[in-house]
């Protein structure tokens, strides 16, 4: 399904036997942090394996509580910034130097309004033109 897919994050599995999931369908998804899925207790096995940022607590079960979870991981935070690729993440990092360098300028605005700006937008999508 995604084998080295490195940017994805968050996997929601629909079905309810997850069991049709092929062994090697996420092996190298090096950045696979979280796996909602209706029965967790079902995925198990090698489907996982080598995600290894899925160790422990990573593969949760279908609730609300976990769906925003799933959703909070989509956007930029200071905390999902080693989730990003490395050109997103410099990206961001050209930005708030970019910010320091305004600072005290015309264009200047506070430190938390840059991460706010920041947190609204879905890592995929840094550094991307509108």
């Amino acid at each position: 399904a995604f084998p080295g897919c490195t940017d994805l994050v968050v996997v929601r599995l629909l079905s309810r036997d997850p069991m049709h999931l092929s062994p090697d369908a996420f092996v190298r998804c090096t950045r696979l942090t979280l796996v909602v899925a209706p029965r967790p207790s079902g995925v198990v096995g090698t489907t996982f394996v080598s995600c290894p940022l899925l160790q422990g607590t990573g593969v949760v079960e279908d609730t609300a509580a976990n769906q925003r979870r799933a959703l909070d991981l989509q956007y930029w935070r200071v905390c999902t910034h080693q989730l990003c690729s490395a050109p997103h993440r410099r990206w961001v990092q050209t930005v708030l130097l970019v910010a320091n360098r305004l600072r005290g300028g015309a264009l200047a605005l506070p430190d938390e309004m840059w991460l706010s700006i920041l947190e609204s937008i879905r890592r995929w999508e840094l550094g991307r033109a509108p």
